[in-house]
């Protein structure tokens, strides 16, 4: 009605300007009163309205009402179409789009203006993720969002919500709750996301599109300039532990590496990320990227050096902090450390650590009287290893300790002997051992580890624990035994034994928030387990838990800390297009952009003739102004291809169908995309595609694509990435495809990658192998002696075994070159090259050709209705 009442002003003021005349007339005076005083010159009005003619004014007015129906009409459509749907609104809470909205200084009151402006009935998906009794509890809810200040109030509270998960939605839980619920349940509605589009992100919005049939996406702009400082802290026990006076109680320490005496390799490196603009910051502990050769090393002694005296640990200690490590001499007996909590162990604060123990009466009594391994105070048996070794300086009352016998040993081929103290074996007999706060005894017996060149045992290992026993010293008078091979490879060996974890505390690392109990439960934090609480990033003291979200924690009954951390660095992550958001979200089962136009069309037949009536009444008015009427002719046809405008877009005439814009380009129905990687994708590529294309449609039920994507291959472009080029596949975005069931061919290379190794995952089962001679690649379609027509095949697959008969493949690396040029195995054979292709595609998409190729179209359509695709 307000368009309407503006309308017909608009045409009022029209007759006003038409028909106002200026005359001249007697002026008249007009009173003094009216000016509040008294005035000795009249004013003197001349402006006179005559009477306008009846008939234009007729018209105009019909011409208004006429189009002003036309437009009240698709206004009306519009908004009834509108409150028939429900939108579910969803704020991103993870950890990459807090911090896009914390940069772009997120405005609830201007978002909802955004989601109001749709027209929908909005209902908001609450996010909660909460401690109840120690235990996490992730809840999502649907809530009815009525009015603006709710929508407000929403997107206030859910802003600020910081979840642990890159995808954090529980798929089951929220169906049920969209199952329930009668707005939503088999309904196709609206789904609103407001979010920096993180690609892993929106997976858990993909398997939710059945329950949708349009996406979109209020999309903020990607991190880019948001301010970012840091701080390194420590936990406060390790100071004393290093002799260093501290003054605070708190549980952490702001950490000045540039003052401090603790080694690297000796603190846990959390560091506190401060991202901030001017209204308001957020913090995020982390812990700091390390990457060492060598860990820490440990040595038990009572002896320090002196300038007279020889360095224990000569040839060691240089290898040791050549690798950038640092070697640290200790008592390893129980030490009295004044104002320490003794029921407290301060060793688990440092890093997993190599102990050196010399060999002395008191450790080789322990193991041949008592049959029992000595191990030093501090020691944790889970994370450490220890080397018991052989003295050091070779005087008569050190071999006459330890029975010690020089003897000249050849340690590498080629090179001289030389003459170094030598030890006795360790004891054959099995030695145990009962580590602390454990009542459960280890045994294990010591095997041959290490020999060297002319056959001398020089090392041993214990079954079963991290003991290694080793007959030399650690260093030599000229330092012959540092320059040795076979004896700086031993070190080399025990320090990779080490676990690459931090004693002090466990690192998670947080996906799928549906995950959250399986993830927990492989670091051994089962369900009856509680979280006590988390270290407060402002007083860097413990506190009470609230919300679950990134930070280090503590657990019940637990020596060790929790760290959950996030997983991408944000300035390198894979985000969507507000259009391949929607694209997702597109339903084959709603009516064609044609068919609708039609329905369009059918139901408008009021506003149009209301529209062909206002134009009839327009051409009679102006019937005697030929100018003006061609004017509107050519108006006319300069909008008769304009798309459906409302009354709110902008302007267009009324009186054409509000139809969408019918799409021309050809629509192929294939369940499946293929992608070229690079850039040249010439005639000769194009031909071969096409060959290859007609040859496996001729053999079977498999639907290929009329075209192949260009430079595409990009996480959720295409289903098959191709490429003769491995520089075109960047490691991280082919992680996220194959994590989406994606496939990739690598073509025309006889050896594979290096970095493609990176793809496996033992913890799923997904690895590199050779197809097998009795495997599908080989018995898919044709019987193949050979995959890429050589006689020792190079082809390697990427393989994820569920069960002994069942594969799926995601990779492949093969010399033969398919659409691109070069010289293979196969050479001018071209039916086997063919025929390797068929195997191959027919392996990549059945498991089983006799029985899945019919009913491939069912199946893959299933797999994309389930949100399973990218």
């Amino acid at each position: 009605m307000f368009l309407f009442i503006i309308s017909s002003l608009v045409s009022l003021l029209t007759i006003l300007v038409l028909f106002l005349q200026v005359k001249k007339i007697k002026p008249r005076e007009i009173p003094s009163w009216f000016f509040g005083k008294t005035r000795k010159n009249p004013f003197k009005n001349k402006i006179k309205l005559n009477k306008p003619p009846i008939l234009p004014i007729i018209l105009i007015l019909i011409i208004t009402i006429c189009f002003s129906l036309a437009y009240l009409q698709q206004k009306h459509a519009l908004n009834k179409e509108s409150t028939n749907k429900s939108a579910l609104i969803w704020v991103d809470p993870t950890i990459s789009a807090r911090l896009t909205r914390l940069e772009n200084k997120f405005n609830p009151e201007i978002e909802s203006d955004k989601i109001l402006d749709f027209g929908y009935k909005n209902y908001g998906l609450e996010n909660s993720y909460k401690f109840v009794n120690g235990q996490i509890k992730i809840e999502h809810k649907i809530k009815a969002l009525s009015t603006k200040n709710e929508i407000i109030e929403f997107l206030n509270v859910q802003s600020n919500i910081v979840a642990p998960f890159s995808q954090s939605i529980v798929i089951d839980e929220l169906i049920k709750n969209l199952n329930s619920n009668e707005n939503f349940f088999e309904k196709k509605n609206i789904l609103i996301a407001l979010s920096d589009g993180n690609y892993d992100t929106m997976q858990g919005l993909f398997n939710l599109k059945k329950y949708f049939t349009k996406g979109i996406l209020l999309k903020t702009k990607e991190l880019n300039n948001l301010i970012k400082t840091q701080k390194e802290i420590i936990p406060t026990n390790l100071f004393p532990l290093w002799n260093e006076k501290i003054k605070t109680k708190d549980d952490f320490s702001i950490f000045n590496k540039f003052k401090s005496l603790i080694p690297q390799e000796a603190r846990p490196q959390f560091i506190i990320n401060n991202f901030s603009n001017t209204q308001e910051s957020f913090n995020i502990l982390t812990e700091k990227d390390t990457k060492k050769t060598l860990p820490l090393f440990i040595a038990c002694t009572n002896k320090y050096p002196s300038p007279i005296e020889l360095d224990s640990f000569a040839s060691l200690r240089t290898l040791v902090n050549f690798f950038g490590s640092n070697f640290i001499e200790k008592q390893c007996e129980k030490e009295n450390y004044e104002n320490m909590d003794p029921n407290k162990n301060i060793w688990k604060y440092r890093n997993a650590a190599v102990w050196i123990v010399q060999l002395n009466d008191q450790v080789i009594s322990t193991m041949n009287d008592d049959l029992s391994f000595w191990i030093p105070e501090g020691f944790d048996p889970n994370f450490d290893t220890l080397v018991y070794t052989a003295g050091n300086i070779p005087h008569s009352d050190y071999i006459e300790e330890t029975l010690a016998e020089l003897k000249t040993i050849q340690m590498d081929s080629g090179n001289f002997p030389i003459q170094i103290p030598i030890i006795p074996p360790p004891p054959g007999a099995e030695l145990g051992i009962r580590f602390p706060d454990d009542t459960r005894v280890y045994k294990g017996v010591f095997k041959p580890f290490y020999n060297s060149a002319d056959g001398t045992s020089i090392a041993w290992k214990a079954t079963s624990l991290p003991f290694f026993y080793l007959r030399t010293t650690t260093t030599t008078p000229n330092g012959e035994l540092g320059r040795s091979r076979t004896w700086t490879h031993f070190w080399f060996e025990v320090s990779s034994t080490l676990k690459q974890s931090n004693l002090a505390y466990t690192k998670l690392v947080l996906d799928d928030a549906s995950r959250l109990r399986e993830k927990l439960d492989e670091i051994e934090v089962y369900a009856a387990d509680k979280f006590a609480e988390i270290l407060d990033l402002e007083t860097l003291k413990f506190q009470k838990l609230n919300n679950f979200t990134f930070g280090l924690y503590k657990l019940e009954n637990k020596n060790k800390l929790l760290l959950i951390t996030p997983k991408n660095d944000f300035k390198f992550i894979k985000t969507l297009t507000v259009e391949e958001f929607s694209e997702n979200f597109r339903n084959p089962s709603v009516e064609t952009d044609e068919q609708s136009g039609k329905k369009s069309i059918s139901h408008s037949i009021f506003h149009i003739l209301a529209a062909v009536i206002g134009a009839i009444s327009l051409l009679a008015l102006w019937w005697h102004q030929k100018i003006n009427i061609a004017i509107f002719l050519l108006f006319l046809s300069l909008f008769s291809y304009k798309n459906k405008t409302f009354a709110s877009e902008n302007f267009s005439f009324p009186f054409f169908p509000n139809s969408r814009e019918i799409n021309k380009s050809e629509h192929e129905n294939v369940p499946f995309r293929i992608a070229w990687c690079g850039k040249n994708f010439t005639a000769d590529h194009e031909k071969k595609y096409n060959e290859l294309r007609a040859t496996i449609m001729k053999r079977g039920t498999i639907t290929f694509p009329l075209k192949i994507k260009v430079a595409a291959c990009h996480p959720g472009e295409a289903d098959i990435w191709w490429t003769d080029d491995f520089r075109d596949l960047k490691i991280k975005d082919l992680s996220a495809h194959i994590s989406n069931g994606g496939i990739f061919i690598l073509e025309g290379t006889k050896e594979m990658p290096s970095f493609l190794l990176e793809l496996n995952d033992q913890s799923i089962g997904i690895q590199w192998e050779s197809p097998k001679k009795r495997g599908m690649f080989y018995r898919s379609f044709y019987l193949l002696q050979s995959l890429d027509g050589c006689l020792n095949d190079s082809a390697k697959v990427l393989i994820l075994r569920k069960k002994i008969n069942a594969q799926a493949p995601f990779g492949l690396t093969i010399s033969t070159h398919f659409l691109s040029n070069g010289e293979d195995c196969f050479k001018e054979n071209k039916d086997y090259r063919l025929r390797t292709f068929v195997n191959i595609f027919y392996s990549f998409l059945t498991t089983d050709y006799k029985e899945d190729q019919i009913q491939l179209p069912e199946i893959l359509n299933r797999i994309r209705n389930l949100g399973l695709e990218p």
